[in-house]
């Protein structure tokens, strides 16, 4: 999700297909908008193309100078990542064209930028080959995509990138060969690998969010053991090195984090029971955001927030659960 201004909130996400005859599924690109100042009702947004894409849309990034971007997965011929582009008001459907060579199953996961003309997307795909794993990082120029290479991190898993200017962007994931969290910084001449909090088995970051270049948090999860139930990650970069938060007793993963006002933040996930969604402030500590009681016969998933002011939007999905597993029902929206 994204607000490209106070009143207005896009939301995107996929429509989901299933081939009655196979049972085969493909996705369709799909994302709905919400405009307080014209009355507040969601409503569905208009890609003209998008029934072309077997895809979803993973992330949307909005930029001072009424410019968005959003990212999603390569198409099944081997072709290029979908990428939206915020044009004259209109949504603009292309192929990401830059993907390492010999990349297939590639999906762009997230996308952040500070104009038009400036912006980072990263993401996951595997050779054509040898099936082997391929970190993507691309970078927009305001004409093309380019694959950047970033030294020193072959085996990784890039989940998420904030660019506050085109001098500092951070990329948060995973190092696939130690099995602990990733958080690479980019000054405008290189990357650095900065360390983050090491556990006994492992840890993922899947979401950052920078204020400024002194208050930056990622959210994730970690383990001590092998097969031990993930806790809840939360980590804070005051300028100079990261420092794992304390959260409530219980929490379990974190998918997503958003600035709020008074230099606080908020934070959503799940666990087993519920899902999970929280506020912090330097004066008030933790406090529970007050998402829905979960009923168990229509479980509650969520995986993103965005906050504008007093406004906080949070989506997610409903899911049934069964001995056989989970299975996806609808998606689901929830604003305060």
């Amino acid at each position: 999700m994204a607000q490209p201004s106070p009143s207005k909130t896009w939301a995107g996400g996929a429509e989901v297909v299933e081939n009655p005859e196979d049972g085969s599924v493909r996705f369709t690109p799909t994302m709905y908008e919400r405009d307080l100042a014209r009355g507040g009702a969601w409503k569905q947004t208009v890609l003209r193309g998008a029934d072309a894409w077997d895809s979803r849309i993973n992330d949307i990034a909005t930029a001072a100078d009424g410019s968005a971007f959003f990212v999603g997965d390569q198409g099944p011929d081997g072709g290029g990542a979908l990428i939206g582009r915020y044009v004259a008001g209109a949504w603009q459907l292309t192929a990401d064209s830059g993907l390492p060579a010999g990349t297939v199953h590639a999906s762009l996961l997230s996308v952040s930028s500070v104009s038009g003309r400036e912006a980072w997307a990263v993401g996951q795909g595997y050779t054509e080959d040898t099936f082997t794993h391929v970190p993507v990082v691309q970078h927009w120029d305001g004409r093309r995509w380019r694959s950047v290479r970033i030294p020193g991190s072959a085996n990784w898993l890039p989940t998420q990138v904030e660019e506050l200017a085109p001098n500092d962007v951070w990329i948060v994931g995973m190092d696939y060969d130690t099995g602990q969290s990733v958080a690479m910084h980019w000054d405008g001449h290189r990357w650095t690998r900065t360390p983050t909090p090491a556990f006994p088995d492992s840890a993922v970051l899947f979401d950052v969010t920078a204020r400024t270049p002194t208050d930056v948090w990622a959210v994730g999860w970690s383990r001590d053991t092998d097969k031990q139930r993930p806790a809840g990650l939360a980590l804070h970069w005051d300028g100079t090195s990261w420092t794992q938060v304390p959260l409530p007793a219980g929490t379990f993963s974190l998918q997503a984090v958003t600035l709020r006002p008074n230099g606080g933040i908020a934070v959503v996930g799940g666990n087993d029971d519920a899902a999970v969604g929280m506020s912090w402030t330097p004066t008030e500590g933790w406090r529970s955001l007050g998402l829905p009681e979960n009923d168990p016969q229509f479980p509650l998933g969520v995986s993103s927030v965005v906050s504008s002011g007093k406004q906080l939007t949070v989506g997610g999905w409903h899911y049934r659960s069964s001995g056989s597993g989970d299975s996806f029902r609808n998606g689901a929206i929830l604003t305060r």
